[in-house]
């Protein structure tokens, strides 16, 4: 597929996730058309570079995938930011 060529970091996605990417290319392209705002393309290629990026790295991947054990502490609100 060409998209998929013009996109090499996709073949690091196992294959569910190469699906939902050409699923939200597709979308994220046809939004970006209508509203004549490519920024909206350009998030949707971003968040899955990202995403590819913890796949390629295993350590990564096992560190976020996990539970989370510690405590954090206390999230502020939304208006107290």
């Amino acid at each position: 597929m060409a998209l998929l060529e013009e996109f090499p970091w996709v073949d690091v996605l196992p294959e569910a996730a190469q699906a939902q990417f050409v699923h939200d290319f597709a979308r994220a392209f046809q939004a970006s058309a209508e509203l004549g705002q490519w920024s909206v393309l350009a998030q949707t290629i971003t968040e899955w570079r990202s995403t590819a990026a913890i796949h390629a790295d295993p350590v990564l991947a096992g560190k976020l995938s996990g539970p989370i054990e510690e405590d954090f502490g206390p999230v502020p609100g939304p208006t107290d930011v």
